[in-house]
């Protein structure tokens, strides 16, 4: 009788570090932006950059640099009330360059979160009004992914690497 009660909870442990399972690790991602024509402010813009996960729910933001104007970041608004209480956030951006992010797998609490589908979404804007956004999906699990995705009209130079650090299960 106990090797049946060992054996079945050993087989309920092994089930839930399958279906919950977090692997930790650490997600890289740099993308450029490339100014947007006739925006009324332009190479000046607003940004955000956040993780979101399958549900579309905001997980946690990697940066917003938007002292000012930070109302024109719609999408990021939608998903986040304004709220930047999870990072530093810094001033309106003066050029387009290159930014590179690092994700460690954690929502806006630092619990890591679980595997499953998730995306970096990037918007910005030189105007008083909707800009470009632009979404990298990817899958967080125990294997390592590398990303380079085509550019697009105002994102170029897109990379993402998910690197897995171990699996455990809850």
């Amino acid at each position: 009788m106990l090797k049946h009660i060992a054996a079945l909870i050993f087989l309920t442990i092994s089930l839930s570090a399958v279906v919950f399972s977090q692997t930790d690790g650490t997600v890289n991602i740099s993308i450029k932006t490339i100014a947007k024509s006739g925006s009324s402010y332009s190479p000046k813009h607003v940004l955000a950059m956040w993780v979101e996960n399958e549900s579309g729910a905001l997980v946690k933001n990697l940066e917003v640099s938007a002292a000012k104007r930070r109302q024109y970041l719609y999408n990021w608004n939608s998903k986040s009330g304004g709220n930047t209480s999870d990072i530093v956030t810094g001033a309106t951006i003066s050029a387009h360059t290159t930014h590179s992010k690092t994700w460690d797998c954690r929502d806006k609490s630092g619990t890591l979160v679980e595997d499953g589908t998730y995306k970096i979404i990037t918007e910005f804007t030189s105007e008083h009004a909707q800009g470009p956004v632009n979404a990298i999906s990817f899958t967080k699990a125990a294997g390592g992914i590398t990303l380079k995705p085509e550019s697009s009209a105002y994102f170029t130079d897109l990379n993402l690497v998910y690197t897995p650090k171990s699996t455990t299960g809850i």
